[in-house]
């Protein structure tokens, strides 16, 4: 087991203004108690009893806090564990000299040695079952990733075969969901990569410089947050904290309920743009149609296809129907004779979903059809789908809301009690209500020579 716990809380906290001014973020008071306590307690808690603090900015009013901290446990003596604190400001000199995430850990090699240990910054909180969950000795090390709804203003984690691939900070464009939660396991490979990293454009020292190179070398895995990442960095998050310390239920209501996704009204004035948005970078929303709460994803984009499948749980090798805007839409993505288009305007817009034969170079993501020589398609007859189509000018996907198993889902609340504790997320809700009662699309293969009704 991974004993040792290294804590970044050498830094001031300026963001809390006026509230740092005599002391440390660490130690600014929730609920009658040091912000730092809680992070201490949940330590403890987690079985961890080697800590080690590496302090700054006034470190003697931490030094003072730490004389009468209690760990949570009645039973454990202080001969059974030990919290030491090192100055960073002794071995590194003040923050104009050196500043950054990696110092800490410049500060704490002869001590920590050749042992794995956790590392994680004072101003951040986990519960007990994700600080348990990312003690895992090995030769890899770990950075915990968490789903955020904006990936783009945080370090994003990308991921490859079970591996961390990278992390771009604060990316342009849309790489995935997964950010870095600050939280992390390392084995004593990083010291070497610390000892290689030079300033960042900031100025400043970035733990994820020296991440970036035990990546490279495929050294360095994801452990996913499952329960929650609570950072402690400007005065609003003190009400927050409080609120949560109260009553996670509460809290939950109030600051946290659909945080893994954003839930827009199907009324909003900008709906359709913003939708659009979301499908562009390559994510998935849900949203109403003409029959059910269904998924889209931008048809031609294979990263959305597999969360597309990751979503509902799909087996890969069930094809995907496709939502179109027109008749000539759908000549490009099948071969569509002139008996087979007449039967077409007949029926479209509407709930029919036609299997065709597929053109063999129709653009698509081939993660869509599985072994499928064929094609489903449909033209909604739900008048926000289909702006959102002519907009962006693509295919996209018609499958249904619900995960797979369970039947197609109607109403809101369902939708978003399904989400809540999923593991893999949509993006984006269009917010419609309760839809009224209704069944998937009737699905007719016209690839044989007698139309056979495969879904009624």
């Amino acid at each position: 087991m991974v004993k040792k716990v290294v804590i970044a809380a050498a830094g001031q906290g300026t963001r809390m203004l006026h509230l740092t001014k005599e002391k440390s973020k660490h130690l600014i008071r929730v609920k009658k108690r040091p912000f730092l306590a809680y992070l201490l307690d949940n330590l403890f808690l987690a079985g961890y009893r080697d800590l080690i603090l590496v302090t700054g900015f006034k470190e003697e009013l931490v030094e003072e806090f730490l004389k009468t901290y209690n760990p949570p446990l009645k039973s454990l003596r202080k001969s059974q564990y030990k919290i030491k604190m090192v100055s960073q400001y002794e071995i590194l000199g003040p923050k104009d000299k050196m500043y950054g995430t990696a110092c800490p850990l410049k500060c704490v090699k002869d001590i920590v040695g050749k042992s794995q240990f956790l590392y994680l910054c004072g101003d951040n909180l986990y519960s007990v079952r994700d600080l348990k969950a990312i003690n895992i000795k090995g030769k890899y090390s770990y950075v915990a990733g968490i789903y955020h709804k904006n990936p783009e203003k945080y370090g994003v984690l990308v991921e490859d075969n079970g591996l961390l691939k990278k992390v771009v900070e604060k990316p342009k464009e849309f790489i995935g969901n997964i950010v870095n939660a600050g939280l992390y396991k390392f084995t004593s490979d990083v010291f070497g990569k610390i000892s290689k990293i030079t300033k960042s454009p900031r100025g400043e020292y970035e733990i994820t410089d020296a991440i970036n190179l035990l990546a490279r070398e495929k050294k360095m895995k994801i452990q996913k947050i499952q329960d929650f990442w609570l950072d402690f960095g400007n005065p609003a998050d003190i009400i927050k904290v409080s609120y949560f310390l109260r009553s996670f239920k509460k809290f939950k209501k109030l600051f946290w309920q659909h945080r893994h996704f954003e839930l827009m009204s199907y009324r909003a004035r900008d709906v359709v743009k913003k939708s659009v948005e979301y499908l562009e970078r390559g994510q998935v929303i849900v949203s109403p149609t003409d029959t059910v709460y269904g998924l889209l994803a931008d048809a031609a984009n294979d990263k959305a296809i597999e969360k597309i499948f990751a979503i509902k749980g799909r087996d890969k090798k069930k094809p995907i129907p496709i939502f179109v805007k027109d008749i000539e839409m759908a000549k490009k993505l099948a071969i569509i004779d002139e008996k087979q288009e007449h039967f077409l305007r007949e029926v479209w817009p509407g709930k029919i979903t036609v299997v065709l034969k597929r053109k063999e170079r129709c653009g698509l993501s081939k993660i869509l059809f599985g072994r499928e020589e064929t094609i489903g398609l449909r033209i909604p007859d739900y008048k926000l789908v289909n702006e959102i189509i002519k907009k962006i000018k693509k295919p996209l996907t018609s499958t249904s809301a619900n995960i797979a198993g369970k039947g197609p889902l109607l109403k809101i609340q369902e939708i978003l009690e399904q989400f809540e504790e999923h593991e893999t997320k949509p993006d984006l809700i269009l917010n419609a209500g309760n839809l009224p009662k209704s069944t998937p699309s009737l699905v007719i293969n016209l690839t044989k020579k007698k139309p056979e009704i495969l879904r009624p």
